[in-house]
């Protein structure tokens, strides 16, 4: 009998549900696992080689329509799902399993949502620091999963598969050289308190495109003020590299661009995740969020910030103003840890 995932809606987050789908799949290797999650966390979950079907969710952010998640519960029960993992938080994430009679549902407690729950969990967040540890102990009973260091086996960290021929595709469309390649991912979603000025990030792409390096920008539609001040911040003379890609890729496409590259510079983001979870070095610039709750989970990982008393303060906007965390941290800084990035081997 098949498993479902309700997964979260944030891509980072979504990554760090793998450690979760592999121990379920090491485990019971012959069910089948589903993965229910908006449209723009499904395609990671399509790079999860133990995932075997996914389910669009048809509602917007904040919706909660009853009526039209009874519906859409009903259209689950013929997959006969055995339990359903609900990762978010919110009370919504819980009633679509509740509403589809799935028999086990487990998560962790939030949002009022304690009876639409089997197995309601209590996180005491000082036991598991990780969100990837979080994710996987719900798939222990509650005695055995008391603390990360009380897991019976260590979770494993989230790797994602590449596609070869949408990588050559990538790299015909855009004019792509692998061998030479730095991605360059400017976007923070959370909001401006996880930005490295982008006047920075200019000088750093202008130093790299003078060391013979190309530049890809990558990001969504979102980013494409990003894209632009950092490209009107490198001499129009020097740009014959710089290839600015920002809202022309799907999640899939990103995946597999950051596949190709020789490293990555991002911020704490879900192209920081991808770029661990695909085995490239890269550089990730922490701000405002915890470097002990959401690393990157990769040996070739190098983490960045200045450190303030104020750190981690978990804001969209800082509430002090100055944004010291990263308005601090040096272009010199950025540029030698790219300088080791660019040097690992494969």
């Amino acid at each position: 009998m098949p498993t479902l995932i309700v997964g979260p809606n944030w891509v980072g987050d979504m990554m760090m549900a793998h450690g979760l789908i592999q121990n379920i799949h090491g485990n019971r290797p012959d069910d089948r696992i589903h993965v229910l999650a908006p449209d723009w966390c499904l395609d990671v979950a399509r790079r999860m080689p133990e995932v075997s079907g996914w389910i669009s969710l048809p509602f917007a952010h904040g919706e909660l329509n009853l009526k039209g998640r009874w519906a859409f519960a009903q259209t689950l029960k013929a997959e006969q799902y055995h339990r359903a993992f609900v990762l978010p938080n919110s009370f919504k994430s819980a009633l679509i399993p509740w509403m589809a009679g799935i028999p086990r549902r487990i998560g962790w407690r939030g949002e009022w949502r304690q009876w639409l729950l089997t197995d309601c969990r209590v996180l005491v967040e000082s036991r598991f620091p990780m969100m990837l540890d979080r994710y996987a102990a719900l798939n222990y009973p509650k005695n055995l999963a008391l603390s990360a260091l009380q897991l019976p086996s260590p979770t494993a960290s989230p790797t994602l598969q590449v596609d070869p021929e949408n990588q050559r595709t990538l790299q015909d469309r855009f004019g792509l050289d692998p061998a030479r390649l730095v991605v360059v991912c400017p976007g923070a979603e959370y909001g401006p308190a996880k930005a490295w000025p982008m006047e920075r990030h200019a000088e750093v792409v202008h130093q790299l495109l003078l060391d013979g390096y190309q530049v890809a920008l990558l990001g969504s539609a979102n980013d494409q003020e990003a894209g632009g001040a950092i490209t009107a911040g490198v001499p129009e003379g020097d740009r014959a590299n710089l290839k600015n890609v920002i809202g022309q890729t799907r999640l899939l496409d990103a995946i597999d661009l950051i596949g190709m590259s020789r490293a990555v510079l991002t911020h704490d983001s879900g192209l920081m995740h991808i770029a661990a979870a695909v085995g490239r070095p890269l550089v990730a610039l922490y701000g405002p969020s915890s470097m002990e709750e959401t690393p990157p989970l990769s040996q070739r990982a190098e983490m960045l910030t200045h450190a303030v008393p104020c750190q981690p303060c978990f804001q969209r906007t800082c509430p002090l103003g100055h944004q010291a965390c990263l308005t601090e941290l040096s272009v010199d800084r950025v540029m030698d840890a790219m300088t080791r990035a660019l040097g690992q081997v494969d």
